[in-house]
Order: C-alpha cells, then structure tokens, then sequence
C-alpha cells in the first residue's frame, strides 16, 4: 500500500496538488472506473478535467459523479458542463441544515484502487492553488479501507439514496431560479475573489503579507466564460458568452511611440517565454483576437514573430485604436495580451481617458521591475486582471 500526502498552495516550489494528481491518474490508463463525491464545483475546476473525462468514456471507462448544491459553492455553469460529460451525475441535496460537504476522488479498475480524501473542491483553487491537504492510498481491492469506502456511501454509490437528483437541464434551471445555484461569476465573486457581501474599502490590511499562488501543473486547462459581441446579420452586436481556456498570464505592456506604434516592441524574455518565439527565427506565427471596448471580438489576426540584429523584438497588432495617433510618452497606451494557448492571445489596447486606463497604468507601475527608463512590463495573474478591470474579462 502506498500512501502520500498531498500537500498543495503552501510549499510551492514542491509542486504538488490534487489537480495535478488527478491528471497523472486519468492519463495513466489504468483505471476503467472513476468516481467523486464533491461538495462545491466551479465551471472552471470542472472544464478542466472535461478532455480527460472524455478521453476516459472513449475507452470505456465508468464515471459517477455526486456533487452539492449547498451554501451556494456550486456554479449553474459547473452542472451544465458536467450534464455535456454525458456521464452518470447527480445532486445531493437537502433541506436539513447539514450540508453535503464530502472532496473524495476514487479510481479503479478490477484489481486496485486509488482513493484522494481531503479538503480540495472541483474548482480551480481548490484543486490548485488553495492551502489544502490531501491523502491519497494506492492498494488492492482487498484493503479494508476500499470496503468501508463502500459500506458508508453504499445508497449514494448505487443510486438508492432519495436526496439524490440526476442532473438534468430542468434540474439546473429550477436550482438556479430558486437561488440554489449561481452563477459561474456570481459563485467567483462568493467565494473564488472574496468580494460577495464585502463592504467597498481602499484600505488594505497592514496585518497581513501576499504570498504567491501556486500556478496550474501541465495539462490543468480550465475554461472561462469570456462575454464578447458579435455582428448579426441585421449588423446589430449582440452579446453572447464563449466558454475559453485562458491561461493564467497577462501580459501588461506600455506601447513605445512613433509612426507606426502598432509595431509592439517587447524584451527577448517576453518575446520567448510568453509569446514562444525564439530569436533570429521570423517563421514563427501566433494568432491574435483584438477585445474592442464595446466588448465585441475581432478576427483573427496571422502575426509574424519579428526580432532583428538591433535586438528589436516585436509583434504588429491592428484595432481601432492603433489607427490612431500616439498620445505622447507621458501618456503612453497599455496593452493587455491574455494568453489563451501557447499560439493564441486575445489583446486590448488601452489609451488615456479610457475606463480603467489609470487603475491599470497604476498597477503596473507597482509590479514592473523594469529599470527607470525603460517600458514597463509586468506578467500578472489573470485574477489580477478580473480584479482591477472586470470589462475585459468576464
């Protein structure tokens, strides 16, 4: 038998987490059964683990899903991505003051099993950035603990239990117009961003210090739900959510002047670690959507990797506001890049007078590190963004 803890959000440099842990069982092929009991589920916590739950049903593998619906920790957007999974799923739910509050993740196939008891939720932070711990047992199927595993959950595993609930479009949409559920942004702002019921203050706490996040292990690939407009066939814009993987970088990049200033110049280290180009190779292309501040989403843009002997690196972008005259040094425009894979970004150019221009300008002052004469350019996390500057991303 083996058995580890999971420690998670803490000793980062350790690198370990559930989320992580979850994906090293999925893609080991090991398993033909996975089940969870889980208290609270976020749209992004579940996205995350949707292309190894259908990679998984490809090669028959058998997926229950039990989940609450309690003290509004479950988004309307978590159950109807897992009702896409086509798996079995359910709800848990009653109208008695104890709450369904189990984080339990068990694989198996005919001989052994691996079992992860512990505190870590079906969202982004709890299955990767929260201080959390976990246990987790590998063993055969003979250990006592996997039949006692059985023998207390028995009428919720084999569907007997009566507060269980098959997830179900209808089901979803009573819970969220009875307030049972909320949604993916309102559930975020609950609970993900501390933000809901908090009184508004420009105070900060002189008690406590920040301490880094843990950032998401290879493959750990949630999805947002980014709000964009589209022209109809009547050219009205109308808006419409598209549900996006979005990594955990922004870029925020004061834009240097000239002529042609959509000419985006940026350090080799931006230019390779962020963007994945490599210096001297101008073969290489990422794919560019301009966000327009009407929240309607450009096409795509082709952009070739430039980079020069005169150690100029850069990237051309085009919106509306680069057709534009550059405002001058003292006022210079800010460019946020989201990366949304390794090749594709989604940008918004801000200029001075534009809502939220100065919130961002300020904050980028204070996490550059670039010395006095230089652009200023800072990687943040997306949070941050959402934060300070909501109208971007949703």
């Amino acid at each position: 038998m083996d058995t580890i803890i999971i420690g998670q959000g803490y000793n980062i440099k350790e690198d370990t987490s559930v989320g992580k842990e979850l994906i090293n069982q999925f893609k080991s092929k090991r398993f033909d059964s996975f089940t969870c009991l889980v208290a609270f589920a976020s749209y992004g916590g579940v996205s995350a683990l949707t292309d190894y739950i259908k990679e998984g049903q490809q090669r028959g593998m058998k997926i229950k899903v039990i989940l609450g619906v309690d003290q509004k920790g479950t988004s309307k957007e978590a159950l109807e991505e897992v009702l896409k999974w086509g798996v079995d799923a359910r709800v848990y739910h009653t109208d008695s003051r104890n709450i369904f509050h189990p984080k339990v993740y068990l694989f198996e196939n005919v001989d052994i099993f691996t079992l992860i008891v512990g505190s870590n939720n079906l969202t982004v932070p709890g299955l990767v950035q929260n201080v959390e711990c976990s246990l987790l047992i590998k063993d055969i199927k003979s250990n006592p603990v996997h039949r006692d595993f059985y023998e207390y959950w028995k009428a919720i595993l084999d569907g007997t239990e009566v507060n269980l609930y098959p997830i179900t479009q209808e089901l979803i949409d009573q819970l969220f117009s009875d307030k049972i559920v909320l949604s993916e942004k309102e559930r975020a702002e609950r609970y993900d961003n501390g933000q809901d019921d908090t009184p508004k203050t420009s105070k900060k706490s002189s008690i406590f210090r920040k301490a880094s996040i843990q950032s998401f292990p290879e493959g750990f690939r949630p999805k947002r739900h980014v709000r964009v407009k589209k022209a109809s066939s009547k050219d009205a814009k109308k808006t419409v959510v598209k549900p996006l993987y979005v990594g955990e970088e922004v870029l925020i990049a004061e834009i240097g002047g000239g002529t042609r200033w959509k000419q985006v110049n940026f350090p080799v280290n931006i230019f390779e670690d962020f963007f994945g180009a490599k210096r001297g190779n101008n073969n290489y292309n990422i794919q560019l959507m301009n966000i327009a501040k009407d929240g309607s989403l450009g096409d795509i843009e082709i952009r070739q990797a430039v980079s020069v002997k005169s150690k100029n690196y850069r990237f051309e972008i085009n919106c509306a506001e680069t057709q534009k005259k550059y405002p001058g040094n003292d006022k210079r425009p800010i460019g946020l890049f989201v990366k949304l894979d390794s090749k594709e970004f989604i940008y918004q150019v801000l200029m001075p007078g534009d809502k939220g221009y100065t919130k961002i300008k300020d904050y980028l002052m204070s996490e550059s590190k670039n010395k006095k004469r230089e652009l200023k350019r800072a990687i943040v996390h997306i949070e941050a963004i959402h934060a300070i500057y909501p109208e971007l991303i949703l």
